[in-house]
């Protein structure tokens, strides 16, 4: 009975304490920080600042007309003082749609044109597991 029981745990349980499932669960949350991070900044040095989220990594960069347009070249620096800022996405994770959008000096969302927009930002990552960050339109609130 006792083998039973272990059995069917180890089968519930095995899947929840593979390395894959921390490895996604630990990019989203860097993700995460990356994105509160580029609406810090923006709002910190009053300057537009770019988030494009890729298949192979994700890169904070400024804005380079007047605050209004993405793509951008110059990069913002990290808190360890690489620039660009940016994360690797590790094999078998991926968000599933790449989206660039720039946070304005107030610390708003919005799109890539520099336009505004009504609808809250939802990126997710997929790998053992789905996570979804959303970023509020009006307040730019990330979570």
């Amino acid at each position: 009975m006792i083998i039973v029981i272990v059995g069917v745990i180890s089968i519930f349980v095995a899947p929840r304490i593979s390395g894959s499932v921390a490895q996604t669960r630990g990019f989203y949350d860097q993700l995460l920080s990356q994105v509160q991070y580029a609406r810090k900044v923006a709002v910190a040095q009053r300057r537009a600042v770019c988030v494009h989220i890729g298949a192979a990594q994700s890169s904070l960069f400024y804005s380079n007309a007047l605050g209004n347009a993405c793509p951008a070249t110059t990069g913002v620096a990290a808190p360890t003082g690489g620039a660009p800022f940016t994360l690797a996405v590790p094999d078998g994770v991926s968000p599933l749609t790449p989206v660039t959008f720039q946070f304005d000096a107030l610390g708003r969302y919005r799109d890539p044109g520099g336009g505004e927009t009504t609808a809250p930002l939802v990126v997710s990552v997929a790998g053992d597991g789905n996570y979804q960050l959303t970023v509020q339109h009006e307040t730019g609130y990330v979570r």
